[in-house]
Formats: structure tokens, sequence, C-alpha cells
């Protein structure tokens, strides 16, 4: 049997472990003592993304956003078709999905090649 020559290996494994836990204790020592860091973060987003709503988003700090508004603007007029609307094309196929199978619509024009799915999901 061949004796396994992989205690270097082991031994940086055992490196970066420590030093990973040593980061990560590090950060907790930074923020450990405030516990709503995260969520002072989040509050202060939103608050930026309501000043932008309100404005219009003019301001160029606001144009991050734009993308969300388009994707509620596709959504909302279940628009399959359009150029602006193709990298949103699957959120809104799961919106028209969703909106058929709660009303539980088969007749419709929109809802029919989601048939084949109902049927599964009635299954189960």
């Amino acid at each position: 049997m061949k004796e396994p020559h992989n205690h270097a290996k082991v031994g940086y494994s055992m490196i970066v472990v420590a030093a990973s836990l040593t980061a990560i204790g590090l950060i907790a020592l930074a923020i450990g003592s405030d516990v709503l860091f995260a969520d002072k973060i989040q509050r202060g987003e939103t608050a930026h993304f309501k000043e932008c709503k309100v404005n219009g988003f003019v301001d160029e700090s606001c144009q991050q956003y734009m993308v969300f508004v388009k994707a509620e603007e596709c959504i909302a007029n279940q628009d399959l078709e359009s150029r602006d609307c193709y990298l949103f094309k699957t959120y809104v196929e799961s919106a028209i999905f969703e909106e058929c199978r709660a009303n539980k619509d088969i007749s419709s024009p929109q809802c029919q090649k989601y048939i084949g799915k109902f049927a599964i999901e009635s299954e189960s």
C-alpha cells in the first residue's frame, strides 16, 4: 500500500480554513455591536428608491432602478413581443401562467400553451 504524501495539501487547507474563520471573527467584531447593520442598509436603499420614484427617476443615481420599473411595466402589460421586454420574457410568462392557473382559465388563447402544466400540477 502506498503511503500518501498529501500532508502539505492538508496543511494549506487548514491555513485557509483558519484564515476564513479569522475573517469572520473580525467582521463580527466590527459590526457585532450593531445588530441592525443590514437592516439600516436596506432601509436606506428603500428610502432612496421611494425618493427616486417620487421624482420620476430623473436623477442619475436613480437610473439603476429603471430596469425594475421596465420589468414591472412589461409584466403589467403582459408584453412578450417587444424588444424592450425581451429580458423579462420569463417573468412575463410566469405572470401569465400564474394568472391562468389562479383563474383556472383554459379557454383563452394565451393560456392554451399552459394546459399541460395545469394537468400535471392538479395531479400532485
